[in-house]
């Protein structure tokens, strides 16, 4: 039996607003998802947000966040996730569709995303634009670019999410959440050899599809991993050509965070989503 938070709706029951020929920025909750319908929680299970759209577009750049754990346990409104998972939009200027789906809830304060695995992320990605599309009285919609941003919790999940995908994101941006795996379980760097592919596999692209990976990290939580995947990033711009280091050094890095765990995607994800290279400036920023 679902249990329900906010009154549930689908895009279908959604106002769209239209400005001439774009359609305008919004936002909108869904429930019953079904590629989340085996997530474990309250509904709705997806939160959608758009930038504004030309009626006219044939591909948008879809942005998914995967959130971390909660306070409130198995009783989290997906709501609580929103203003902290930085899907700002507003200085993006390519037109842009957010995804914050609600995780599976496992027990005490732990979230999980077992539904993404496996193409399930795809799946996830292709059902939002389809079910945008229509609503917008868009007759196609394609995907151009495809960024994966992940807090806390959600941040290993993204990256497992990543083994079976049909569509690697062209941009990845993690936030202090690289804790490794339990050591008694198996390896605790486990994911570091799905990163390190995704990564070659990245840079190998032509030069105007570099794409990004930030990681933001606290020592004391996510130390060791995120500076196992620096160390990953500095061997792989080692080998790229002399005119690509510049641009691929600034959008590929790895860095402590200035701000509290709480509130890493919060601040830095409306920077990277503007500018994948942009500088962190934390004295502006806090």
């Amino acid at each position: 039996m679902q249990r329900y938070g906010l009154q549930p709706m689908s895009l279908r029951e959604v106002s769209i607003e239209y400005s001439g020929d774009i359609i305008a920025a919004g936002e909108a909750y869904l429930a019953e998802t079904p590629v989340l319908l085996s997530h474990a929680g309250i509904q709705p299970d997806l939160f959608l947000r758009w930038s504004a759209i030309p009626r006219t577009a044939e591909a948008i750049d879809v942005v998914a966040h995967l959130h971390g754990f909660s306070q409130q346990g198995g009783d989290m409104l997906l709501a609580e996730k929103v203003p902290r998972s930085g899907l700002d939009l507003a200085r993006r200027t390519r037109p842009t569709l957010a995804l914050l789906p609600r995780g599976n809830w496992i027990r005490h304060t732990y979230y999980d995303f077992p539904a993404l695995l496996d193409g399930g992320l795809d799946r996830l990605v292709d059902d939002a634009v389809g079910q945008f599309a229509r609503a917008g009285g868009i007759a196609r919609l394609e995907v151009d670019r495809f960024i994966l941003t992940a807090h806390s919790g959600g941040v290993m999940p993204a990256v497992d999410a990543l083994v079976g995908a049909a569509r690697a994101p062209d941009e990845l941006y993690l936030f202090d959440g690289l804790y490794g795996r339990d050591p008694n379980l198996g390896d605790p760097m486990q994911g570091l050899e799905t990163i390190e592919r995704w990564l070659g596999e990245r840079l190998a692209l032509k030069p105007e599809r570099l794409g990004a990976l930030r990681v933001v990290y606290i020592e004391r939580q996510t130390g060791p991993f995120s500076r196992a995947v620096g160390n990953l990033i500095g061997r792989r711009l080692e080998k790229l050509e002399p005119a690509l280091a510049p641009d691929a050094t600034r959008r590929y890095r790895v860095e402590p965070s200035g701000v509290p765990h709480g509130y890493v995607a919060a601040v830095c994800g409306p920077e990277l989503l503007a500018d994948p290279a942009a500088d962190l400036d934390w004295e502006r920023l806090i």
